[in-house]
């Protein structure tokens, strides 16, 4: 029972961090300037909280389970619908790190950018462990099936990308875009290929 111990933790964790998450861009909402900003932050919060809403239900039952002295004790419909919750909350959590990553991007001050790092590694470091977690637990069904854990970072290693300072050089660089707009660059008269060229080859 040591995994629903440990994905009783992680959720438990992560949905500390949405509140937290929750409480910093709600300002941002309040104050935006434009419908887009406003509309985008709204989108994410909105997103959070459907999900915060799932582990209202999940985490609860996560501990029920747990009482249990073995997972030998669940039938293979309860562990297929438990190892579905889970693997959903996987795909959450990924979606919540990158909701962290885009909010880097608004924010400036030192404090608030630390505080949304520390919770984006943390929140990596989970969906991994959730992800091992429901693989293991997967082999526990009689007829062999198990859910999809298709790798949604396939391709992408987060390690190689330093967010937080990623984040304020583009920050810098959209600054410098706008004191130190580009000049024009000349328009060519040639002709690229087009629907009508390519019919009369």
């Amino acid at each position: 029972m040591q995994e629903i111990t440990q994905l009783h933790a992680i959720f438990d964790r992560t949905r500390g961090y949405i509140n937290r998450f929750m409480g910093i861009i709600q300002p941002i909402i309040d104050a935006a300037q434009d419908e887009h900003t406003r509309l985008y932050y709204h989108h994410i919060l909105e997103e959070e909280e459907q999900r915060m809403g799932r582990l209202q239900e999940l985490i609860p039952y996560l501990e029920k389970v747990s009482e249990k002295e073995t997972l030998a004790e669940l039938s293979d419909r309860e562990l297929s619908r438990m190892l579905s919750d889970v693997n959903l909350e996987r795909f959450g959590l990924h979606n919540f790190r990158e909701h962290l990553e885009l909010s880097l991007y608004e924010f400036q001050d030192e404090e608030t950018r630390q505080a949304l790092d520390s919770m984006r590694e943390k929140t990596h470091a989970d969906y991994l462990q959730v992800k091992e977690i429901v693989a293991a637990l997967s082999e526990r069904f009689s007829d062999g099936s198990s859910p999809d854990l298709t790798d949604h970072d396939e391709g992408h290693d987060i390690h190689q990308v330093d967010h937080l300072k990623a984040s304020a050089s583009a920050a810098h660089g959209v600054a410098s875009v706008i004191k130190h707009p580009a000049p024009a660059k000349a328009v060519s008269g040639k002709k690229g290929l087009t629907v009508g060229s390519l019919k009369g080859l």
